[in-house]
């Protein structure tokens, strides 16, 4: 089945770089919008990395097991660090509380994180609450740290209503499942004003679904972290990866489903690594970014991904 799967997946990602678009993928400034920081990185070391592959800003979700403040990497990096709110602190009350505390609203840790919001968004120190990680049930391989929250819950809806007062987007990991779809449609119709980027582009094989949302919806979008082929190196890795379809592009080829989908919405896609573990070879994953993705699409699409709509949604400066 494994070798089935792996043979499926390099017959349909037949696109292949058209002439002169190499080049150009080569060349453009990316923003990471997914890039996780850790003990694993000092904030002298993203910077150096930045430089190293021509990232022009980078963050949008924050550290991924907590407790851990980015608050150096700001310092160091200014505005080119995108910075959030509520993935640490949604860690833990799902650590404590689990996921009824998730969905709890009237918990002294949601006060805080809110309150803490507001002051941080007064002072123009964050962008957006990312990554709230809800639904996750396939998407991890630890089941302390796997959930399954409900996403239109009271209290996700007040943090929609923080990022609604202070123009913030929401950076959301869900998966595709029905129950999940419904909630994103709910929030998303709820707080038109509200940019939802969705994770890993909800870990999908069905592009017809993301056509249907995008075009429903336009303040949905979608990037692409974790959904190339060097993040599933491991065999076992890899072998979950072909069962549920998550990889989309390698280092030299797209899928033919995904290219078509991407270039009919072109404003609503953006690229990060998701460098969840100091496992992640982000030379590896930039590479698969440039030249599997973005050399695949026409430039115009390409700059959009690369960095330009990132720019706009989460209205970054330099």
């Amino acid at each position: 089945m494994c070798r089935l799967l792996i043979q499926t997946f390099f017959i349909t990602v037949a696109v292949m770089p058209l002439s002169g678009m190499a080049e150009t993928a080569n060349q453009l400034t990316l923003v990471d919008v997914h890039r996780h920081v850790q003990k694993w990185i000092s904030p002298s070391k993203l910077q150096s990395e930045m430089e190293e592959f021509n990232i022009g800003w980078s963050g949008g979700v924050g550290a991924p097991f907590g407790p851990f403040s980015t608050q150096p990497y700001s310092d160091l990096l200014k505005n080119r660090y995108i910075a959030t709110i509520g993935q640490v602190a949604l860690s833990d009350i799902h650590k404590y509380r689990g996921v009824s505390g998730i969905e709890d609203p009237t918990t002294v840790e949601y006060s805080q994180m809110l309150a803490e919001a507001d002051t941080l968004f007064a002072k123009g120190a964050i962008k957006g609450f990312g990554e709230l990680i809800l639904n996750n049930e396939h998407s991890t391989g630890s089941p302390s740290f796997q959930r399954k929250a409900k996403i239109d819950s009271q209290a996700i809806i007040n943090i929609f209503e923080t990022a609604n007062k202070w123009g913030g987007f929401v950076h959301i990991h869900a998966e595709d499942d029905p129950e999940s779809v419904e909630q994103l449609k709910n929030v998303a119709a709820k707080f038109p004003n509200v940019p939802i980027i969705l994770a890993h582009c909800l870990f999908t094989a069905n592009t017809s679904l993301i056509d249907g949302l995008l075009r429903d919806h336009e303040n949905l979008y979608c990037e692409m972290s974790a959904r190339y082929a060097s993040m599933f190196s491991g065999f076992f890795a890899k072998k979950k990866a072909d069962k549920y379809g998550w990889i989309v592009f390698d280092d030299k080829t797209l899928d033919g489903n995904w290219k078509e989908l991407i270039e009919n919405h072109p404003t609503r896609f953006m690229v990060g690594t998701d460098t969840y573990n100091a496992g992640v070879n982000v030379k590896k994953a930039i590479n698969d970014i440039r030249n599997g993705l973005l050399a695949n699409l026409s430039n115009e699409t390409a700059r959009l991904v690369a960095s330009e709509n990132a720019i706009r949604v989460m209205k970054l400066v330099p």
